[in-house]
């Protein structure tokens, strides 16, 4: 896996110091319903490989992988995965390789287009298509690292932090908090520091999103 998270991490640097015309190829696929399509059957196959690298994963690690099947959520048909026993794998790190296999296998499948992209004399379309590909594939990878219920970043989260229902535990923590309650002073020191951080880093990566967004949009209206 070392060398591959090295190229990945190279890949990532291209689209990220490449983002601007990939951005303005996206628009321009949704105007070509052909590359569209591919694009679209493309995505969906790697969300397939992403709910089974989870399951592979946790097969490593002794879990129980019980589904990997579709589940309808009109309008969109979504793959999942369920491992019966992920709570009890054998520790925090195997519970955390888990939960990020999945991105990391959508990273992987991207890099073969990548490598089209860069060294394959392509036409333009077929060009524009493949950076437009490694741009939402990108997006699809880390969108499911946002520490958000039920999203695998918020199950990495949950691991790094050594609590389950982080999210719904942070709420009250933090409101007595405010209220300087001597109840909030009553929990573990871990608990006082973990949710705090939590919701902090959470804040901070949806500003980040919020922000990307927004320069996205004005890229695209000024380009």
């Amino acid at each position: 896996m070392g060398p591959l998270l090295v190229l990945m991490v190279a890949m990532e640097s291209l689209v990220l110091a490449h983002s601007g015309d990939m951005l303005i190829a996206v628009r321009e696929l949704f105007t070509n319903p052909v590359l569209l399509t591919g694009a679209a059957i493309l995505l969906w196959v790697s969300t397939a490989l992403h709910e089974l690298a989870h399951g592979v994963v946790a097969r490593h690690y002794g879990g129980r992988v019980a589904e990997i099947g579709l589940r309808w959520r009109l309008p969109a048909v979504i793959m999942y995965c369920t491992v019966d026993n992920y709570l009890y794998l054998g520790g925090r790190w195997p519970r955390i390789a888990t939960a990020v296999a999945g991105a990391v296998m959508n990273l992987l499948f991207l890099l073969p287009f990548c490598a089209l992209w860069i060294l394959a004399p392509l036409d333009d379309a077929t060009h524009e298509a493949i950076s437009a590909l490694l741009l939402l594939g990108s997006v699809q990878a880390f969108a499911m690292l946002v520490p958000l219920p039920p999203l695998d970043g918020y199950k990495i989260a949950s691991q790094l932090a050594g609590a389950t229902g982080l999210a719904a535990s942070t709420g009250p923590y933090l409101r007595l908090a405010l209220r300087r309650s001597p109840e909030a002073a009553a929990y573990p020191r871990r608990a006082r520091i973990a949710y705090p951080a939590y919701a902090l880093g959470t804040v901070l990566v949806l500003a980040a999103l919020v922000a990307a967004a927004v320069a996205g949009v004005h890229h695209l209206l000024t380009a």
